[in-house]
């Protein structure tokens, strides 16, 4: 009688004594199910996309010389006529209707308008979305609990080796 309570007595130091160092150890769980995680990633990418523009465009010489020559021709016509204020009044007169004669028998001789063609391009933004693996899902049994964690690596056998951690609930 006196082995027993002396086994039962050392039985309940050690398991005191495991149960107050309240720490971690390893042991075996059975995996249940691996699933994978995705996590979608935003993509840019700028591209360049080009195109002809065509644009009317009036002819002419683009130069305003037919003008400046008109206005003096027409200054010196409208100085000839008029007296005193008159002769300025007629000169300016002169001036404005000669620079607006040149003008308009240069758009009568021209032949007109004429389609431009250029090339424009335009920088745009090609926007996609892929899905990338995160993480793994691990479904695992332990002593009759199902438990989850997450994990980088894929685990390929059916039994994984876990750290299991004993903490008082204070």
């Amino acid at each position: 009688m006196k082995i027993i309570v002396k086994s039962l007595v050392l039985i309940s130091l050690f398991l005191g004594t495991q149960l107050v160092k309240a720490g971690s150890f390893a042991d075996y769980a059975t995996v249940t199910s691996v699933e994978k995680v995705y996590k979608q990633y935003r993509t840019e990418e700028p591209y360049q996309e080009c195109y002809i523009k065509e644009t009317l465009q009036s002819q002419g010489d683009g130069s305003a010389t037919n003008e400046i020559m008109g206005a003096i021709l027409g200054g010196a016509i409208g100085n000839q006529f008029g007296e005193g204020e008159g002769k300025e009044v007629m000169t300016l007169a002169g001036i404005v209707l000669g620079a607006s004669m040149a003008n308009d028998a240069e758009k009568a001789n021209s032949t007109g308008q004429v389609v431009v063609s250029q090339e424009v391009c335009e920088t745009k933004v090609k926007t996609s979305f892929e899905n990338r693996l995160s993480h793994y899902l691990v479904h695992i049994e332990y002593e009759g609990r199902d438990l989850t964690f997450t994990s980088k690596k894929r685990p390929y056998d059916d039994v994984i080796k876990v750290k299991v951690t004993v903490s008082s609930l204070d």
